[in-house]
This record gives structure tokens, C-alpha cells and sequence, in this order.
């Protein structure tokens, strides 16, 4: 075992047994009783885990959105009547909510929770509903959740979404405009979607896109497969994942440059085998930059 390592293992089990012994002092103190910890322009603690809940509300209308919240799944949904709302239920000390300048905010304060020798995010039941009418236009949409899945399959287009999230899900349809993921934990799954210049960083997940555009950009992914079906490339993307496959069936009829370099695995372009350092360019001004560490690579471009 490397050196390296031994000190990274080391250090991580330093950390847990740390952190095991201060929650059981933690609870001994507070008798038992969960602990919520809330951080908004410093830290709180409490044993009393407090919910905020807003009915579906109309509002003025907005082209940005911002949603900060800890532990809520994040609908955007297109309105059956002609007008803004929200409504959302989640656990803060407090919210905003307002419509200012063109722009929608929804914040709660940080929290997570602790009970007896476990650590968890609790999110059940709780959700944000942000409703638009048909046909709106967006400009910049930013959607941060620690805990939580984000679902937009209503027609939705903006210049560019932002999704950041600790631990959850998307699931996408529909959407046109630049993309920004960062997901530590979870699956992303877009279908028939139009996205302009793309960032995918992921720590632990799988990302699948089905009937999708890219207009190229960067993956970076740890641990995870990149799974692409009848995909149109529009510009020249470069992956790097240190542990999973790369699966990517191009629509018909495209002129795509490759270039791999792949530290453990095999890859493969129409089924033919090709090397673990592979390059073919053939003048084209759209290429796949692939580098990957362990792993397969299997492209269908005919």
C-alpha cells in the first residue's frame, strides 16, 4: 500500500472516531434530543427543528431564479393558468421569498441534523414549486439544494441553469440553454433536451442524456458512467473521468474527431477496437477529447 494512502486512511479514521466521540457528547449534553444546526451569518443550534410552509401563492412576475434551500426537492413547472407562483414547505429558522428586480428568490437558512451516533439530512415532503406560464423565457436560473432532486420536464428555456446539489437527482425535459452542473452525489438524466455550451462535474453518479444537443463543453466525473443516445454534438467537448464507461451513440450522419487516452481500459469507434492512446481528427472542427483512467469507451457514429 502507498504511503499516500496509509496516511489518507489514517486521517480518515482520526476524523470519524472525532467526530463519533463530540456527537456523543453533543447528545449526552442535550439529553437525547436531535440537534438542528442552522448557519446564516454564523452558527445556531437548536433542539428545535422548525418548518417554514408557504400555499401555492401568485407573484409578481420574473426573469432569474434563485433557489437556496437545504434539504427540498425543486420543481419548475409550467402553470396551467397565465401566471406566476410558488409554494414550497421546508425546515429553516426562517425564508426569503420575494420578487425583486426581475428576479425570484426563495433562501432558507443551512441546516442539517443530528441524532445519536447518526448524521443525516432529512428532507422528506419537502419541496419548492416554482410555477411559470407557458411560453416564458428565462435568463439566468441557479438551483442549490444539499439534499433533494431537481425536475423540470415542462418546456423551459432560459439562458443558462445552474444546478448545484450535495446529494439527490435530476431529471430534465424539454430544456433549452447553457448548462451548469455540480453534483456530489446523485444521477443527472436529460431527454430531448437543447443545451448550448455544457459543464457536468460530478463526484459519484451517473449521467444519461437521450434525444439531446450539447453544444460542447467539459465533464468531469470521479466515479460514474456517461451513457449518451442519438446525442448531436455541436462543438468540441473534453471528458475527463477517472472511473467509468463512456457510452455515446451520435445521431446519424455526423463529422466527429476523436482523441483518447485511456490509462486502463478499452475503447471502441463502430466496433472496431482502437488503441489506448488514439487520435483521428481528419480535419474536423467538432472533436471528443476523452481521457479516462479506468474504463471503457464505446462510440456509434456512422
Amino acid at each position: 500500500m502507498k504511503s499516500f494512502t496509509k496516511v489518507a486512511l489514517i486521517t480518515a479514521g482520526i476524523t470519524l472516531s472525532a467526530g463519533i466521540a463530540l456527537t456523543t457528547i453533543g447528545m449526552i449534553a442535550n439529553k437525547g434530543k436531535p440537534m438542528s444546526v442552522y448557519f446564516d451569518n454564523g452558527l445556531k443550534v437548536t433542539d428545535e427543528v422548525k418548518c417554514v410552509e408557504k400555499p401555492k401563492t401568485k407573484v409578481d412576475s420574473f426573469k432569474d431564479i434563485l433557489i437556496d434551500v437545504s434539504a427540498a426537492d425543486i420543481h419548475l413547472i409550467e402553470n396551467d393558468e397565465d401566471a406566476f407562483a410558488v409554494e414550497y414547505k421546508f425546515e429553516a429558522d426562517e425564508e426569503i421569498c420575494e420578487v425583486k428586480d426581475d428576479k425570484l428568490t426563495i433562501k432558507s437558512q443551512k441546516s442539517f441534523f443530528l441524532t445519536f451516533f447518526n448524521f443525516h439530512i432529512t428532507r422528506e415532503d419537502y419541496y419548492v414549486n416554482v410555477y411559470y406560464p407557458k411560453g416564458t423565457e428565462f435568463n439566468i436560473v441557479d438551483l442549490d439544494t444539499s439534499a433533494g432532486d431537481v425536475e423540470i420536464v415542462d418546456d423551459f428555456t432560459c439562458s443558462r441553469l445552474t444546478l448545484d446539489l450535495s446529494a439527490g437527482d435530476v431529471e430534465l425535459k424539454h430544456v433549452k440553454g447553457d448548462l451548469d452542473v455540480d453534483m456530489s452525489a446523485g444521477s443527472f438524466k436529460a431527454e430531448k433536451c437543447d443545451f448550448g455550451k455544457s459543464i457536468f462535474d460530478l463526484s459519484a453518479g451517473d449521467v444519461d442524456l437521450y434525444y439531446c444537443t450539447v453544444g460542447g463543453g467539459e465533464v468531469d466525473m470521479s466515479a460514474g458512467d456517461f451513457t449518451a443516445k442519438d446525442l448531436i454534438l455541436s462543438a468540441s467537448m473534453d471528458m475527463d473521468l477517472s472511473a467509468g464507461d463512456v457510452g455515446i451513440e451520435f445521431l446519424e450522419g455526423q463529422k466527429i474527431g476523436y482523441e483518447f487516452d485511456i490509462s486502463a481500459g478499452s475503447a471502441k469507434i463502430n466496433g472496431e477496437k482502437r488503441g489506448d492512446e488514439y487520435t483521428d481528427k481528419n480535419g474536423c472542427d467538432i472533436v471528443l477529447t476523452i481521457d479516462l483512467s479506468a474504463g471503457n469507451v464505446d462510440i456509434t457514429n456512422r
